[in-house]
């Protein structure tokens, strides 16, 4: 299997036709056709199915061509790099963040970011999770900001924050009068659940999780957390959520408490391991921080550092 076979391949497969990629990669048709048999040969399978209509894909062709796919993005990336290097661009670090929290603690730690580093550009990549660990994977980002992960080999995971739940609700709620809500006052109140009805990101104890499935009224569910506090400041229900969205509705009518017991979610700086000395990168992870202490405090969220 050689880089030739796999870059006709993908040509091919892109453009659906031999005609097509063999322009594309600079070679005679014959020529295209020889490297993608080879590779079949080498494989073991059929890529595809020819027919009049042009090249379809098999059933195991599809598949290799997702490998084939994501391999690829990080020679592009290479070649992506090598052309602004000639061009004399600036340096890039590539970030990956929650949606709430892009909005939440981003614009504040990239103006201080950027006062220390002008001439570094910066590429955000909004992504939950998943797709920020897929990202990674791929060496598509340089960090991402996201939950508490697992151990997993070539990352550092760095903690980042601690952040303590908060009942919101719109400001005309029977509780919001109350200093702290507890999960005995939800016994009936209509909440937002989160997909699939379970508060999957919390690190309470099993039995406080149960009760609060069990004494909550859940008729609408999501995950995202700004539709959720969307939907609060309409008045559709109230929610129980992280507290970094809060400051967003405030005008718009909801109201936070603090929930009793205390429930925790927990989130994580995350980088390759060859990044996590990268002095631009320690320099960000810096700012995060700073935007981080200084976002708690004045919004008087419990919040806290790792």
């Amino acid at each position: 299997m050689t880089f030739r076979q796999l870059e006709a391949f993908l040509l091919a497969a892109r453009l659906g036709t031999v005609a097509a990629a063999a322009v594309a990669l600079g070679i005679s048709q014959s020529g295209l056709s020889r490297l993608i048999s080879e590779l079949e040969k080498n494989l073991g399978f059929d890529l595809f199915a020819r027919s009049g209509r042009g090249l379809q894909l098999t059933s195991q062709g599809r598949a290799f061509l997702r490998e084939v796919e994501r391999n690829f993005r990080g020679v592009e990336t290479l070649q992506s790099a090598a052309k602004q290097i000639l061009r004399g661009q600036k340096q890039r670090i590539r970030i990956a963040c929650l949606p709430t929290l892009s909005i939440a603690l981003l614009p504040g730690s990239l103006k201080r970011f950027h006062t220390r580093h002008p001439d570094v550009a910066v590429e955000l990549e909004t992504a939950s999770y998943s797709e920020a660990l897929a990202l990674l994977a791929d060496r598509q980002v340089d960090l991402a900001i996201t939950f508490e992960a697992p151990p997993t080999a070539g990352l550092t995971i760095q903690p980042f924050a601690e952040a303590a739940y908060v009942f919101a609700a719109h400001e005309s709620h029977p509780l919001t009068d109350r200093k702290s809500v507890t999960a005995e006052d939800l016994r009936g109140t209509p909440l937002i659940g989160v997909i699939p009805n379970r508060w999957y990101d919390a690190t309470e104890a099993e039995e406080e999780r149960d009760k609060l499935e069990q004494t909550s009224d859940h008729w609408l569910f999501c995950h995202t957390s700004t539709t959720r506090y969307a939907c609060v400041a309409a008045g559709l229900a109230a929610t129980l959520g992280e507290p970094f969205a809060s400051p967003l509705f405030a005008p718009l009518g909801v109201v936070v408490r603090p929930f009793v017991p205390r429930l925790a979610i927990r989130y994580s700086v995350i980088l390759p391991e060859d990044s996590a000395t990268v002095p631009e990168t320690m320099d960000f992870r810096s700012a995060l921080t700073d935007e981080l202490v200084s976002f708690a405090e004045s919004h008087r969220l419990d919040i806290s550092i790792g």
